[in-house]
């Protein structure tokens, strides 16, 4: 919410207007302790008023960003002493020679201008509240928009990284599977048109869907689908893959492209280099607030079982969606590697926003 917002009708004027009517309204409760009545002391809170008005904003358009914001403390002190002095006089010359001689000049006799005890009890008993109260609210005010653009340069930020991250992955992606076509080609094989229009479909997937900050479940996952179904065509019957996905998926969005890469690596690293028959499995669900992915394709190497959600990461797909889940799902993420004999898995939870 921006500070304008408390403006009234978004009128600065009227806001001011509020404000100097409710100051002269509570300074009358506050100093009316005598038998003179309220008129009475409204009327002298009325006379004091021009001298407030030229405290509060001398003080937050002229003493505050001159001197306070650039630390010039000293100078703001002095500046503050010498202000409040000068509304003081101000008053004292307003109260004897107009407002006084005016209002009341039945209850009331002329007196000297420079008497000092009504000048010192004007600057500390009247105007220094004035003064004190615009300076936090000045302060309070700056913070805020500091706070504010701070907030924003975040956002930016995090849009620039985002924008540059999810650029990487169209390359990539693409790259891979235009060595696909191409393997394809030099075969001479029947199905490289139907490779041609699934790979029509993923690039208007990736240029116009992936251009929006979420998108549906749904479309992420026949995203996938398309993938595999390319795949499966490179692949032929020595390629086993198995897609489930179950849960309330039609009304959830996450982020696009966030999926494809692990999908990807999948086949990349456990397909690609292998001659045998091979396969991957792939479980999305979503249980309540969390989407569940669990990713695991077969491979020959013969290892221990080790943990490393972070050093398996060393494709350029694998780094770059790590990193979006760091900025998209802050703490609201899970991610999970395991490589053991014969089989690589990645299981992968996010908790969906409602």
């Amino acid at each position: 919410m921006s500070i304008d917002n408390f403006n009234i009708g978004r009128h600065r004027w009227l806001t001011h207007l509020l404000f100097w009517s409710m100051y002269i309204l509570v300074f009358t409760g506050v100093h009316s302790d005598g038998d003179d009545g309220w008129r009475y002391y409204f009327t002298i809170e009325l006379m004091g008023l021009p001298g407030a008005v030229l405290v509060a904003y001398m003080n937050m358009y002229v003493l505050f960003p001159w001197l306070f914001v650039h630390k010039r403390y000293g100078w703001y002190i002095i500046s503050a002493i010498v202000l409040l002095f000068a509304a003081s006089l101000m008053n004292r010359v307003l109260s004897e020679c107009v407002f006084e001689p005016v209002f009341l000049s039945e209850t009331t006799h002329r007196d000297d201008i420079f008497v000092w005890y009504f000048l010192l009890k004007a600057m500390l008993w009247f105007l220094s509240p004035v003064l004190m109260f615009t300076l936090v609210l000045r302060i309070f005010k700056q913070s805020y928009y500091q706070e504010q653009h701070q907030q924003e340069l975040a956002r930016e930020k995090l849009g620039a990284e985002l924008n540059f991250l999810k650029a990487q992955v169209h390359p990539h992606f693409l790259f891979n599977t235009l060595n696909n076509l191409y393997s394809l080609t030099l075969q001479a094989s029947p199905v490289a048109p139907v490779v041609v229009l699934k790979l029509s479909e993923l690039m208007s997937y990736m240029l116009y869907d992936a251009q929006l900050a979420g998108i549906a479940l749904d479309k992420e996952i026949s995203h996938i689908q398309n993938y595999i179904q390319l795949e499966q065509l490179r692949y032929g019957n020595r390629l086993d893959v198995s897609l489930n996905v179950s849960g309330d998926t039609g009304l959830r969005q996450v982020a696009p492209l966030l999926l494809i890469p692990f999908v990807e690596n999948a086949f990349k690293h456990g397909v690609s280099n292998e001659t045998d028959a091979v396969w991957v499995t792939i479980d999305i669900k979503v249980k309540g607030d969390w989407l569940q992915v669990k990713v695991e394709n077969s491979h020959t190497d013969l290892v221990e079982d080790t943990p490393a959600p972070a050093n398996l990461c060393n494709g350029i797909g694998l780094q770059n969606v790590v990193r979006r889940l760091m900025l998209l799902y802050p703490q609201a993420h899970e991610l999970q590697q395991k490589k053991e004999p014969g089989r690589y898995t990645v299981d992968l939870k996010i908790k969906l926003p409602g």
